[in-house]
């Protein structure tokens, strides 16, 4: 049964504690003017009254700042922390900031560009920077290493990570879906008929998205045990006696992959004189502008940054500030582009039922006969 009780606001926090209401207001959005100890005790006055933001109020104080001229918009921050100032900047990076950069404007902030390395700022003066600029909200792009760790103080600061390579603070994050896009390729590969579907991956490249693209290749494995579902290769460096040794062992008709094994893959069939997409197919699980006529996924790299600015709208606009208790990963899937580096086989009429269909069972892996 519903309450009709009248709806506490800041105004009566404000007389329950004798302080102002302007203080209440600040004190509930996390701003570090008011001290750690007031926003403790409002804090904690305003859950022992059962305060809570009113929804149509929270609606219309954003939909004013989104309105807001652009030339006064809110800044929010793009932090990089390679060892150079440019380091960072990679296609798929640089599509994540546009996308960032085009949904910040359609919300109403402007994109701010901040290198968190630069040996002439401590993180201390960092931090003092983006206080004078009255930017609370961080977007961390990849780190140059896996397992980075940085030290901020995060008090009256939301922030949201690209990837996995950000290991502490764990933020929250958003990435595409490498589980899914594996799967993905895998069955479009099926679909255009390929029965011995392979994996081939840097170690590295895998580490840095925490194992999920090798994760969703062993899931279409699920009971681990099927003698002939092809092994993946997975490698520190590629060698072509190690891959001729895999290669001979289980032999594909296609493989996946991603980043500079493209180039290592091509490598290896020319100077066996195999032919791309004839003798041997593949897929790239992100593809760039580079993969001309290659078939594989399109990660969407620049929804992946309009993702990360929404979640970092909501965290703002909500006044979630800090390290979050739970962080929330958000995942973008990928699209499939079709390429001459799979151009399809016929199926073999002796082939299962279901067998090279869209939406064949996953949990049957490729023989490697």
């Amino acid at each position: 049964m519903e309450s009709n009780a009248p709806r506490v606001n800041q105004a009566d926090i404000a007389r329950a504690l004798g302080i102002s209401q302007s203080t209440v207001s600040i004190a509930l959005k996390g701003d570090i003017r008011v001290s750690q100890k007031t926003r403790t005790l409002i804090r904690r006055k305003a859950d022992e009254m059962g305060y809570v933001p009113d929804p149509s109020l929270l609606a219309l104080s954003r939909y004013r700042r989104h309105v807001k001229d652009t030339q006064v918009a809110t800044g929010l921050a793009w932090v990089t922390n390679h060892p150079t100032e440019d380091g960072w900047r990679s296609e798929m990076i640089e599509a994540y900031r546009k996308g960032a950069s085009d949904r910040a404007r359609k919300l109403g902030y402007q994109l701010y560009d901040f290198w968190m390395a630069d040996p002439s700022i401590s993180a201390e003066r960092f931090r003092q920077i983006l206080i004078a600029r009255g930017i609370r909200g961080l977007l961390f792009a990849p780190q140059a290493a896996f397992h980075t760790k940085i030290e901020f103080d995060f008090t009256g600061f939301a922030g949201v990570k690209f990837g996995y390579s950000l290991q502490s603070p764990n933020l929250h994050m958003v990435s595409n879906y490498q589980h899914q896009t594996v799967r993905l390729a895998y069955r479009r590969l099926e679909a255009l008929g390929y029965q011995k579907i392979g994996f081939l991956m840097s170690d590295a490249v895998d580490r840095r998205v925490d194992r999920n693209f090798s994760g969703g290749y062993h899931s279409l494995n699920p009971s681990g045990v099927d003698p002939d579902f092809i092994q993946p290769f997975i490698f520190d460096r590629f060698s072509d006696r190690g891959f001729d040794e895999w290669y001979s062992r289980w032999k594909p008709d296609a493989v996946l992959i991603t980043g500079r094994t493209s180039n290592e893959l091509r490598n290896w069939m020319v100077k066996r004189d195999l032919v791309p997409g004839r003798d041997l197919a593949f897929a790239e699980l992100n593809l760039t502008s580079k993969s001309r006529d290659v078939a594989g996924i399109d990660q969407q790299s620049e929804s992946i940054g309009s993702a990360a600015v929404n979640v970092l709208d909501s965290l703002l606009s909500h006044f979630e500030y800090g390290i979050p208790a739970d962080p929330i990963n958000t995942l973008i899937g990928g699209v499939w582009r079709d390429g001459k580096s799979a151009p399809g086989k016929a199926l073999k009429q002796s082939a299962p039922s279901g067998r090279g269909q869209k939406n064949a069972p996953v949990s049957k892996g490729k023989r490697g006969r």
